[in-house]
């Protein structure tokens, strides 16, 4: 693998993400993500699947709950004054 493909593989790597993950920037359980995976037609499909699982773009899946108000989670929403809750 050349340098080059090795720093853009690296670069990537930082928006890779497990159900786990998604769980947690979601404030849901883990389990919930892989519900969504089946139940939701337009759920990302996973970038990888390896035998420890499915891997996703952070990115994508961030777009995907935002685009269906499931982002941010309700208790880090803005209240009216603006501010986190």
């Amino acid at each position: 693998m050349a340098d080059d493909d090795r720093e853009q593989l690296r670069a990537l790597a930082e928006y890779l993400v497990g159900p786990a993950e998604i769980a947690d920037l979601l404030k849901v359980e883990a389990n919930t993500v892989n519900v969504w995976k089946v139940r939701h037609d337009e759920f990302p499909a996973p970038v990888r699947r390896l035998r420890h699982g499915d891997v996703w773009d952070v990115r994508e899946v961030r777009a995907w709950a935002e685009r269906t108000g499931r982002f941010p989670p309700p208790h880090d929403a803005p209240d009216d004054s603006g501010t986190a809750t």
